[in-house]
């Protein structure tokens, strides 16, 4: 009950991540709408800069790479205060909305793919951008005009909730799909529990013997660790000959397997199916 009871606090506790640009005035629709609807949760103000690829030097511009080590340290210290006077701006704007907030600045050359890496290394769960610039809002918008956004919704992790709003609206919300990538979880704990043990009895050597099959089998199988970082398991099969074309002699895994292990394969393969299906969805 406790530990529940955390967990139900931790939620509540949860910050919305909302990315803001440079200029406030066409960002702060975006932060508006999180902020009317933060329903008490902390606000982190995330900004994705992207460091000037040249730097203005006696009276023109320079590549930062061609420019002297004490000038670009000074030019990239102006650009960081720069940022941080705008950020202070959009905290500025919670306190007087009575909401507390945070900001966070990360440093990269693209911002899509600053924006899921951030969300994939802070672990966010509540997300706000902007689907496109105010400019392009119509009653009937309901597609992601921006490149960016359509980036993020696609690459984004399943776990994390993203609004995209435009001009203080919500045009798209792409759930967090956290019940499947739970139920995937569970099934590769199952895989190691049912599966691993009878591949490394020798499973399919008896397979392959059932079926006229001399060849002797090895499987290489990734680590448990590797198992819980990507979600997969890569499965390897070296022989000592080219196994012949007659189909006669193919190998069934499936024989010898019990009920349980067969099982697990049949629900792993439609739960695999469900999420391709909802991926697609997504990306359309």
């Amino acid at each position: 009950m406790e530990e529940e009871a955390a967990s139900n606090n931790q939620i509540l506790d949860e910050k919305i991540y909302v990315a803001v640009g440079i200029n406030v005035w066409k960002n702060i629709s975006n932060l508006l709408w999180a902020l009317k609807n933060s329903q008490g949760n902390k606000i982190c103000i995330l900004h994705i800069h992207h460091p000037s690829p040249t730097i203005p030097l006696l009276g023109t511009r320079f590549e930062a790479s061609t420019v002297d080590e004490e000038s670009l340290r000074a030019y990239r210290e102006k650009e960081k205060a720069k940022i941080d006077k705008i950020l202070q701006k959009y905290l500025s704007i919670c306190l007087y909305k009575g909401v507390q907030a945070e900001k966070l600045c990360i440093e990269m050359d693209s911002i899509g793919k600053g924006i899921v890496e951030t969300i994939y290394q802070h672990r966010i769960r509540k997300f706000v951008m902007g689907a496109a610039a105010d400019k392009h809002y119509s009653m009937k918008m309901e597609d992601l005009k921006s490149k960016k956004a359509n980036f993020v919704c696609q690459q984004a992790p399943a776990t994390c909730q993203i609004h995209f709003t435009c001009k203080g609206n919500l045009i798209h919300t792409r759930e967090a799909r956290v019940d499947e990538v739970r139920a995937l979880s569970v099934l590769l704990s199952e895989f190691q529990r049912l599966v691993l043990p009878q591949l490394s009895s020798g499973s399919l050597e008896e397979a392959a013997s059932l079926n006229g099959q001399s060849n002797r089998s090895s499987m290489d199988i990734i680590s448990s660790d590797t198992l819980s970082n990507t979600g997969r398991a890569e499965v390897t099969i070296s022989q000592d000959q080219e196994e012949p074309d007659d189909s006669s002699s193919q190998i069934f895994p499936c024989r010898g397997m019990r009920l349980d292990v067969i099982s697990f394969l049949i629900k792993s393969a439609m739960l695999w199916q469900k999420l391709t299906i909802q991926n697609h969805d997504h990306s359309e």
